[in-house]
Parts: C-alpha cells; sequence; structure tokens
C-alpha cells in the first residue's frame, strides 16, 4: 500500500525551501511534484545573520530567533499548502510531513555537542492540518553521534543492492558523501567539507551574485596553489569519518583568515581556488574510501557548476563512472526533500533511522518528534 509524505528542507546556503510531494510504497517512490520556494530577501539575511557565531548580533538575538523560528515554520507551512494544490493532492490525503527546518547551528563536537534547526513544526502541524515529524537529528545526538549525515539510509532504500561499489555526492552548501559498497556491505557517510557556501560567499561579496552560474567566473581565474594549499591544511580534512561540518566552521572568517595566510590574488583566481579545494577535498575523501568507487552518482545543486565538475573529474580514475542521480529517476535537485518525506514515514513506522557506522552513536536510535495537527 502506498501513502502520500511530503518532505521540506531548506539548506546551509539559505536561499529557499525544497518542497517534494512523493507517493512512497514498501520498495519504491514515485514524485508527484517538487518546488523551490525562495525566502524573502529580507528572511534569507535574518537567517545568515543569526546563523553566524560572531559575537555580536544585535540586542534581543533570542527575541529575534523566536520570532524567526515561527516565521521559517509558517513559510514552510505556505510551501506544503502551495505543493500540494498543485499537485492537485487535497493536502488532509498526505500521511505525514517530514521537515528538516533550517540549521542556524550544528556544533557536533565537544562535551555538551549539539544541533539546532529552526521552523517550528507546531506552526507546520497547525497551518497545514497534517501531522508534521522534525527535529530529526537532537536523538542521535542525544546517543553520542554526529547528527548527521542522515541521507545515506535514504540512498542505501532508494539504490538497492548492487554488483558495484558506488557513493552517492551531494553538493550542497557542504559537500556530504555516502558509500553504498556492492553485496550489501557497510554503508558509512560524511560531510567532506565546503562547496557551494564559500563560493556563493565570494561572488555576493565581490560581483553581488547570488552564485557563480556553471562556474563561469572561477573558470576564468587561476588557482593559487599556495592559497590552496593553506586551506588544504585545515584539520578538519585529515579527519576520519564519522564527522560532520557547516556554514559556521566554514564562514566567512575561515575564508579571510587563510586569504590572510596567503599572498594577495585577484578575486577570480580565489574564486577558482575555492572550486578546486572543494573537487580536492572530495576526491580526496573518495580515494580514501574502503574501495575503488566505480560509479560516482551527484546531486544538489553543485551538480550544475560544470567547471567544479570537470575539476573532479579530472582528479579522479578514469574507470570511476561519473553520473547525475537523476540518471536513475531521481531528481538530484530534491533528494534531501525526498529523504525527510522518507524518514517521517520510518519514524511514523517506529524505525531506526540512524547507522552507528555513519553518525558514531552508541547504538539505533528513532529520530524525529511528532506534532500532531
Amino acid at each position: 500500500m502506498s501513502e502520500y509524505y511530503l518532505g521540506l528542507i531548506s539548506g546551509t546556503s539559505a536561499d529557499g525551501i525544497d518542497a517534494i510531494l512523493v507517493e512512497l510504497a514498501e520498495h519504491s517512490v514515485v514524485t508527484l511534484a517538487a518546488e523551490t520556494f525562495a525566502y524573502p530577501d529580507d528572511v534569507r539575511q535574518e537567517i545568515l545573520s543569526i546563523s553566524q557565531p560572531a559575537a555580536d548580533h544585535g540586542e534581543q538575538r533570542i527575541d529575534r530567533l523566536g520570532h524567526l523560528d515561527h516565521q521559517v515554520g509558517s513559510l514552510f507551512a505556505d510551501a506544503a499548502k502551495t505543493l500540494c494544490a498543485k499537485a492537485n493532492v487535497d493536502i488532509s490525503k498526505v500521511s505525514a510531513i517530514g521537515s528538516h527546518g533550517q540549521t542556524v547551528r550544528h556544533r557536533p563536537q565537544g562535551s555538551h555537542h549539539f544541533t539546532l534547526q529552526i521552523g517550528d513544526a507546531n506552526v507546520i502541524a497547525f497551518e497545514t492540518g497534517v501531522t508534521t515529524v522534525s527535529d530529526f537529528r537532537r536523538m542521535d545526538i542525544a546517543a553520542g553521534g554526529q547528527g548527521a549525515p542522515l541521507v545515506p539510509l535514504f540512498h542505501q532504500w532508494l539504490l538497492g543492492e548492487s554488483d558495484k561499489n558506488r557513493a552517492i555526492l551531494n553538493l550542497g552548501g557542504i559537500a556530504n558523501l555516502s558509500w553504498l559498497p556492492k553485496h550489501k556491505g557497510q554503508v558509512i557517510g560524511f560531510d567532506t567539507g565546503p562547496a557551494n557556501a564559500l563560493c556563493d560567499y565570494w561572488i555576493q561579496q565581490q560581483l553581488a551574485k547570488n552564485y557563480d552560474k556553471q562556474g563561469e567566473w572561477a573558470k576564468s581565474g587561476t588557482v593559487s596553489e599556495e592559497l590552496l594549499k593553506h586551506m588544504m591544511a585545515d584539520p578538519y580534512f585529515l579527519m576520519s569519518a564519522p564527522k560532520s561540518t557547516g556554514r559556521e566552521y566554514f564562514d566567512a572568517k575561515w575564508l579571510e583568515q587563510k586569504l590572510k595566510g596567503a599572498d594577495p590574488i585577484a578575486a577570480e583566481d580565489t574564486q577558482a581556488t575555492l572550486v578546486e579545494l572543494t573537487a580536492r577535498t572530495v576526491t580526496d575523501h573518495i580515494q580514501r574510501l574502503p574501495a575503488q568507487c566505480d560509479e560516482l552518482l551527484v546531486c544538489g545543486g553543485g551538480y550544475h557548476n560544470d567547471f567544479l565538475m570537470a575539476r573532479i573529474a579530472q582528479h579522479l580514475p578514469n574507470q570511476t563512472k561519473i553520473q547525475p542521480l537523476n540518471a536513475l529517476g531521481v531528481d538530484s535537485d530534491f533528494i534531501e526533500a525526498a529523504t525527510f518525506a522518507w524518514l517521517a514515514k520510518q519514524r511514523c513506522e517506529r524505525q531506526p533511522q540512524n547507522y552507528t557506522s555513519i553518525t558514531g552513536a552508541s547504538r539505533p536510535v528513532i529520530m524525529g518528534a511528532l506534532y500532531q495537527a
């Protein structure tokens, strides 16, 4: 028997809400509708501001966070209702909404590690009339895990068993890898480092553009080997899995510190070097996987950056086949939103949703809080 589920997420780039309506059965998923709903400019700027770990962001920061939590929840609810209307599906027929929310802080290290997502699920459930599952990451953190990544489980369920060693690369604000070895080997997953986040920040600062379309600006520059070496010396890149990170680590301050440690270069050369950083750190991590990667399936906004994809291909062995994840019938731009639709179903069925080999948690746990409509 199939059921309707709706997945909602806004990634580290905070450019909008990815929403997907799917029909889930035991071993299949059918996409009924998918759309990205851009944040209003003032909301996006407030998210980016409050996400920065710098000491001073003005007075009444807790008040600002509370207002934003409610506002983002309402925007998520609007996205859910609009998507169902466009798909001609009565929202009351949706079994549950899985809402990841908007991450504003992810601190998986230390004695009291934590993660924080906003987008009040009470608001989503009330405004849509649909039971909502949210707060997926913190039970894993309570069990000693990283709280991330969560998508490898969905990747495994979606793609099933294979006679190939496959990796799935998600190029969002942060890059993450899922390793799906052949013949039901142990699945692992982790964040490799920055992907779009730093490139988007730099072009916004220098050219007042939201992103570098197809990597054309980066392609016009020259990689600074000095700056690249300085960046790649960061301890995060040498850490073993399980590990996860976010924009609170790889942020503007991180980039400015690296720039100060190298000779001055042209702005486009910095962009080229940031692309090369992503390509090198991604492929370095792929080459450290337990076995040769036969097939690399790519999803996320970074897949549309032709220059980045060319640099990744340059650093991988010729025998590794690279293709978009949607070559297997999945829209690569909405794979994370689909993940949280599926995770909502798992939560409603009380199924554990974490792999200790991925997050480092002490045991499998049921993740996500239920908010009844």
